[in-house]
């Protein structure tokens, strides 16, 4: 009787990735980019994009786009959030 290896993947959770940059960095850094090198101004698109991956990495910290998302639920009111369809976070106690 033979034994069957079955491989799991270590790195389910793993985000994927563009070129060496996970995928929200990578937008960051190459849509500016992009979109410099379109409209024939490359050297200001790629200032701008090296900005905004800088920024953006800042911006969401060690806790990736998870903690942002939670950041914007719990601190920008309600009417100007873009998460207005989940529950209001200014409420203490919910009646049932």
């Amino acid at each position: 009787m033979q034994e069957r290896v079955v491989k799991i993947e270590q790195r389910l959770q793993e985000q994927g990735r563009i070129l060496l940059f996970p995928i929200d960095e990578g937008v960051a850094l190459l849509a500016p980019a992009g979109v410099g090198l379109a409209i024939q101004q490359a050297i200001p698109g790629i200032v701008i994009g090296i900005i905004s991956y800088f920024v953006w990495k800042r911006l969401k910290g060690d806790g990736g786009v998870e903690r942002l998302l939670a950041m914007t639920y719990w601190y920008l009111p309600r009417e100007i959030s873009p998460l207005k369809n989940w529950p209001d976070s200014a409420v203490n106690m919910w009646r049932g």
